[in-house]
């Protein structure tokens, strides 16, 4: 909600509106215009136009959209997240999502080259996902700096696989940008249809949990379905002994 965009514009009177909206989410969404003018020693005008700085046309307009902030930052009671999780293996069960992850392990097969490209916790998930492909015989890397060098030899059997829970990530779209300027194959795994990512990627997969952000913006949306995604594509490439793992023998004498 509190974009970085919106926090510059505030004046210092703004500031002290927005810490104290910061630290009480949870009274403000119980109080009334007047009652926060109060609580912040300024006048009903300055929070009018405090929420208009926030993209809103007036108090009532940025209570609801605070409430929606606030939801967002709580956890979710464990049997609800559960359910979350659950629906969505019920979705890998689909033709829709089987489909996804037929064209994915066909890029795979053909691409030269696999790099997985993230950034936080998706960076982290590329590096097992570089590791988790190389481990059945399809050598990864990854890279987690939105801004290391990409390929530039213009080769179309390069192939980039994107994870962004977002998928707005700007440096990403930056990277994916570049990437695809040298012929490079995008394949997106994210949270987000529809989203700028997606619409620049050849091939998505999604997952469609729910958003945990926390009021520090930190994300912490379930990321079980990005693992399972990343192995169930490995597992698709191993069964298509279109490249067979090499046998491991051993030196030891029994």
């Amino acid at each position: 909600m509190f974009t970085y965009r919106q926090i510059a514009s505030l004046n210092n009177t703004e500031v002290n509106i927005y810490q104290y909206v910061i630290k009480n989410l949870d009274n403000v969404l119980k109080m009334s215009v007047r009652d926060l003018a109060e609580e912040t020693y300024v006048s009903t005008a300055t929070i009018v136009r405090f929420c208009q700085k926030l993209d809103c046309q007036g108090f009532v307009e940025f209570k609801t959209k605070l409430k929606l902030f606030y939801e967002n930052s709580m956890l979710p009671n464990i049997d609800d997240e559960v359910d979350v999780l659950l629906d969505f293996f019920n979705y890998s069960r689909s033709d829709d999502f089987k489909h996804r992850i037929d064209v994915f392990v066909k890029y795979i097969q053909e691409a030269r080259t696999i790099c997985f490209v993230g950034i936080g916790t998706s960076g982290i998930l590329g590096e097992y996902g570089a590791r988790y492909f190389s481990n059945v015989g399809y050598f990864s890397q990854s890279i987690s700096d939105p801004y290391y060098p990409p390929l530039v030899d213009h080769n179309d059997t390069h192939l980039l696989i994107v994870l962004s829970e977002s998928g707005e990530t700007r440096e990403v779209i930056d990277q994916i940008r570049i990437y695809q300027s040298n012929h490079t194959k995008i394949l997106v795994i994210t949270n987000k249809p529809d989203s700028t990512i997606d619409k620049m990627a050849d091939a998505s997969i999604y997952y469609y949990v729910k958003d945990i952000i926390l009021p520090q913006t930190y994300n912490i949306s379930s990321q079980i379905p990005v693992l399972y995604i990343i192995e169930r594509l490995t597992r698709e490439l191993q069964n298509s002994r279109k490249k067979s793992l090499p046998l491991k023998t051993s030196t030891r004498n029994d």
